[in-house]
């Protein structure tokens, strides 16, 4: 069992995407923090655009599939983070472009 790391689970959590804007939700700014324990358990605090998200737990269940099939993961906790709210300012560029591209004003 080898040794995950925060940057694979970000990196894996490239391919989980917002289906409203089809947007990663890294690119989106939705992960917040992930912390990885030396026994591969995984913890990833996110942040949603907003309270009443249809896509609420089909997004975090996406999110556990998707990390628990990288090697050396033995759980996966995701913790919505009510406290912090999320901004448009957390977008990131290519995200912006997309928002665009739908019409939304940014």
């Amino acid at each position: 069992m080898g040794n995950v790391t925060a940057a694979a689970v970000r990196n894996s959590l490239k391919s989980v995407m917002d289906p409203h804007m089809s947007v990663s939700l890294v690119d989106m700014g939705m992960i917040r923090n992930i912390d990885v324990s030396d026994t591969g358990e995984v913890t990833v605090s996110m942040v949603f655009p907003c309270i009443g998200c249809p896509a609420w737990s089909m997004i975090q269940e996406e999110m556990r599939e998707t990390i628990s099939a990288l090697e050396g993961v033995r759980s996966v906790r995701v913790r919505v983070d009510w406290t912090e709210k999320w901004t448009k300012d957390d977008l990131s560029e290519s995200a912006r472009d997309r928002a665009h591209s739908f019409g939304y004003v940014i």
